[in-house]
């Protein structure tokens, strides 16, 4: 029996073997199943909601090459409006609205989700080359069927790269510096070059190779990795003071660290956290017939919460090089070395955001925190069966059309059944050639009742 990585990638696998294949019948039935698997995993959402209506929101995105422009399609229309287009899987893309049932797509563009037609473009959407079905540095075409090496989505530009582009080997490769769990998130060569809304001479040139950063960076000439954090959170924590340029942490007055922040900054402390202060503040000082003792302990408790809980305004990044410096980034670009960023896990919590530091990240809150992203609400029946599905939907039927129903399947099986006995006697090959003539010959049986019928 054939296996199922043969069956999904056969030359067949869309359809029945052609009279060249030499299927049995079991092999067709495993196909089958073969390949409801593979939509299932492929398809296990709803496509009943198109995401027009959200406007530009991060989502699931399929460029229709079929369609004029190139544009992108949100994941309800790729199935419900070009299922049977050729689609190029974009996974998650930031501001984007979809393409479909507006001008972009060419005149008399429809949604058949919610029968929208010829809207307005969606002037804010972004394209690049990953709309043409080239990704990478490499301008390669992606074919998830036969791309061997991994592939990683720049934060800022959102392209997608290989494993081998990025790092100078295939992610299999034992010379490869970083393996996948090496690193959480990549910003592309081109991104960091070309300073994608200062992103470089904001952040990067003050933190980019600083060692115990977790910016890391590669230099392809040393084999050496610039950047990376050498030691855990915790120790990392109680040992911030070493870091370059940063301050020592706080000492309270009785000579104790403070309660351990590592970047905590006047623009750590929530909404939530400053109500509460107050009203304690309020509480102990609606108390004027307490005693002295009781007013020097709240005194401690205030004083405690103060030194304690309230962020410091010490900015705690990387010291930025000054004009007689040069910054590990700009030491590789001058060695002619490749500016790819790699952010090491927990990379989002090691950059400061005192007052100084909060304002760099405008352009980049996704630096901060991770984006929200739309998903496409789960379909109850997609891990279903196509015979799960027909019982379901006989059960659901009035009881005399349902009897009916089987009675004809029963029929139809038994007379096909009947016109592959020969062939199963004599060993021969049943083609497709031969189904397609049974089929035909029963649709003229079909018509000709009907008309008798009339």
């Amino acid at each position: 029996m054939l296996s199922r990585e043969v069956l999904l990638f056969s030359p067949t696998r869309e359809g029945i073997p052609s009279s060249d294949d030499a299927f049995s019948a079991q092999d067709l039935v495993a196909a089958q199943d073969a390949l409801e698997a593979e939509a299932r995993d492929t398809i296990p959402f709803a496509f009943t909601e198109c995401t027009y209506e959200m406007g530009y929101i991060k989502q699931p995105l399929y460029a229709c090459l079929t369609c004029l422009n190139h544009r992108a399609v949100c994941a309800a229309c790729s199935v419900s409006c070009h299922g049977e287009h050729h689609l190029v899987e974009l996974f998650n893309r930031r501001h984007f609205r979809c393409d479909c049932g507006t001008e972009a797509m060419g005149a008399g563009s429809v949604c058949e989700v919610t029968n929208r037609k010829d809207a307005p473009k969606n002037n804010e959407n972004r394209y690049d080359k990953n709309f043409l079905g080239k990704f990478c540095v490499c301008g390669k075409d992606y074919d998830p069927h036969t791309e061997t090496d991994s592939m990683y989505q720049c934060l800022i530009c959102e392209d997608w790269l290989h494993h081998a582009c990025l790092i100078g080997s295939h992610v299999d490769s034992a010379d490869s510096l970083l393996a996948t769990d090496d690193f959480d998130h990549v910003l592309c060569d081109t991104c960091v070059r070309h300073d994608y809304k200062g992103v470089r001479t904001k952040l990067l040139d003050r933190y980019a190779g600083i060692e115990g950063s977790g910016v890391m960076l590669l230099d392809m000439k040393t084999k050496a990795i610039i950047g990376r954090a050498a030691l855990d959170d915790g120790d990392e924590n109680e040992n911030e003071n070493e870091g370059q340029g940063r301050n020592k942490p706080d000492v309270n007055e009785e000579g104790d660290l403070s309660e351990a922040k590592p970047h905590a900054s006047s623009g750590d402390a929530t909404d939530q956290d400053r109500p509460t202060k107050r009203a304690r503040l309020d509480e102990l000082t609606a108390k004027p017939e307490a005693s002295s003792s009781s007013s020097s302990a709240q005194h401690d408790i205030i004083k405690r919460d103060t030194v304690t809980d309230l962020p410091t305004k010490a900015c705690k990044a990387p010291l930025r090089p000054s004009p007689s410096d040069v910054s590990p980034l700009k030491r590789l670009e001058l060695g002619g070395g490749k500016l790819n960023v790699f952010f090491e896990e927990g990379w989002r919590m090691r950059w400061c955001q005192c007052q100084e530091c909060s304002p760099l990240f405008a352009d980049f809150p996704y630096f901060l925190e991770e984006e929200e992203s739309y998903e496409p609400p789960d379909d109850p029946d997609a891990h279903k069966s196509t015979h799960e599905l027909g019982m379901a939907a006989l059960s659901r039927m009035p009881r005399e059309q349902a009897i009916e129903g089987a009675i004809a399947f029963q029929g139809l099986s038994e007379r096909l059944k009947n016109y592959l006995r020969p062939y199963s006697e004599s060993g021969a090959t049943v083609t497709k050639e031969l189904i397609d003539e049974f089929f035909a010959k029963e649709r003229e049986v079909l018509l000709e009742q009907m008309q008798q019928n009339r």
